[in-house]
C-alpha cells in the first residue's frame, strides 16, 4: 500500500505503479464513474405526489402564526380600545387597539413569544422521536394548537374584551398553549417531508421520448423545498396584510377567525392523506444521549474558582475521557452503548452550538 499522491501524475517523472487500498480505489471508482455518468445524461429530479399533501400545511400554519402573533401582540396589547368600540376596530381613521398596557407590555410579551416558539420545538421533536412518531406528534400539535386559536377569539369578543384584565390572562394562556403546538408542528413538518422523497440515491431512468436522465435525489429535495419555503413566505405575507385590515375595520375577533378557520384545514388535510403518507417509526432520540454524556464529560470538572473550572473544561481531555474505548467496561453505564465516532460528532455539534451562547448579548 502507499500514498496517493499527485507527483506521480506529473509529466516529468516516468511512469509508476501506485498501490492504495481496495476501499479508497472503490471510493474513487464509484466517484468517477457518477461523473462521468453525469456528463453523459442530464439530471432531473425526482417526481413527488405527495409533496402537495405536506407543503400547504407549513403554509396554513406560518398563516394563522402570522395573523395572531407577530401583528396582533402590538396593536392589541398596546393600544386602547378606541372609542366607541367594542370590538377593538379603529375604523378608517382610527387606530386598532384593546387592552392598553403600553410598549413595555407589548415588546415583553412578544419576546416571550419568540423565546417559547424556539424552546418548545426541542420538546416537540424528542416526543416524536421518542414516543409517538411524526405523524402523530403533528396530529396533536395541530389540535392543541386549534384551542390556542380558539382562546384567542374568545379573548376578543366584546364582552370579554372590554375586560382587560380577564382579555390578557385568555390571551396569554393562548400565546402559551400556541407554543405548545408550534413546538409539536414545526419540527415535524420538515422532516415528514424528507420522508416522502421518493429515492435515496442517484437512479438512471429513461423517459418516454427516449432520453436517458439521471433522477438525483439532492435535487429533487431541493426543489421540494423551494416550493416548501414558497409556501411559508406566501402565508407569512397573505397573513399579515389580512391582520391590518380586519383587526381595523372589523375588530379583533374576526382577524382571529380567519386563521382558525384556515387552520382547521390542516387536521383535514392530514386525515384525508393519512393512508399516503410514508411513516417512520420513533426510534429514539439522540438528544437525551447526548446531553447524558455532555453531563457525564464534566463530572469532576467543576471547581469553586472559576479559573480552575475553565482549565479543567478545555484541557482538551473532557471528550477523550468519555469515550468508551477509555472506560472500562464494567465501569460504563448502561446507557453508553455507543462508539468513539459517535462521541466525536457530539463533540463537534456542542463545538458547533457555542456562538448560541452569545446571543443573549446580541
Amino acid at each position: 500500500t502507499g500514498d496517493w499522491s499527485s507527483d506521480v501524475c506529473s509529466s516529468d517523472l516516468q511512469p509508476t505503479k501506485i498501490f492504495i487500498p481496495f476501499a479508497e480505489f472503490q471510493t474513487r471508482y464509484l466517484c468517477l464513474r457518477t461523473q462521468l455518468r453525469s456528463l453523459n445524461f442530464a439530471k432531473d429530479s425526482a417526481t413527488m405526489e405527495l409533496k402537495s399533501y405536506v407543503r400547504p400545511l407549513e403554509s396554513l400554519h406560518t398563516f394563522s402564526n402570522h395573523l395572531i402573533i407577530f401583528t396582533a401582540v402590538t396593536n392589541f396589547v398596546q393600544r386602547p380600545l378606541p372609542p366607541g368600540s367594542t370590538t377593538g376596530a379603529g375604523g378608517a381613521k382610527g387606530q386598532a387597539g384593546a387592552l392598553n398596557m403600553g410598549q413595555r407590555a407589548s415588546s415583553g410579551i412578544g419576546t416571550f413569544n419568540q423565546f417559547w416558539m424556539y424552546t418548545t420545538p426541542l420538546l416537540g421533536a424528542y416526543i416524536a422521536d421518542t414516543y409517538w412518531g411524526r405523524y402523530k406528534t403533528i396530529c396533536v400539535a395541530l389540535g392543541i394548537a386549534i384551542t390556542a386559536h380558539l382562546l384567542f377569539i374568545i379573548a376578543a369578543l366584546p364582552p370579554v374584551i372590554s375586560n382587560a384584565k380577564g382579555a390578557l390572562g385568555c390571551f396569554m394562556l393562548g400565546i402559551i398553549i400556541l407554543g405548545v403546538g408550534t413546538g409539536g408542528f414545526k419540527p415535524n413538518v420538515s422532516a415528514l417531508v424528507v420522508e416522502q422523497l421518493p429515492l435515496t440515491k442517484m437512479v438512471v431512468r429513461k423517459h418516454p421520448n427516449g432520453e436517458r436522465v439521471i433522477h438525483d435525489p439532492s435535487l429533487t429535495a431541493n426543489r421540494v423545498y423551494m416550493y416548501f419555503y414558497l409556501f411559508i413566505n406566501i402565508g407569512a405575507l397573505i397573513g399579515q396584510l389580512c391582520m391590518t385590515y380586519t383587526e381595523k375595520y372589523v375588530g379583533f375577533w374576526l382577524a382571529w377567525l380567519l386563521p382558525t378557520l384556515i387552520y382547521c384545514i390542516c387536521p383535514a388535510i392530514m386525515l384525508w392523506a393519512r393512508k399516503k403518507y410514508k411513516r417512520t417509526p420513533p426510534q429514539g432520540s439522540v438528544l437525551a444521549k447526548a446531553l447524558r454524556i455532555w453531563i457525564y464529560a464534566q463530572k469532576g470538572r467543576w471547581h469553586l474558582s472559576p479559573m480552575k473550572t475553565w482549565r479543567h473544561l478545555h484541557d482538551g481531555l473532557m471528550w477523550e475521557s468519555v469515550k468508551p474505548s477509555n472506560i472500562e467496561p464494567h465501569l460504563r453505564p448502561e446507557w453508553m452503548t455507543f462508539d468513539d465516532a459517535w462521541v466525536d460528532e457530539v463533540h463537534r455539534g456542542f463545538s458547533a452550538c457555542a456562538v448560541f451562547t452569545w446571543y443573549p448579548l446580541f
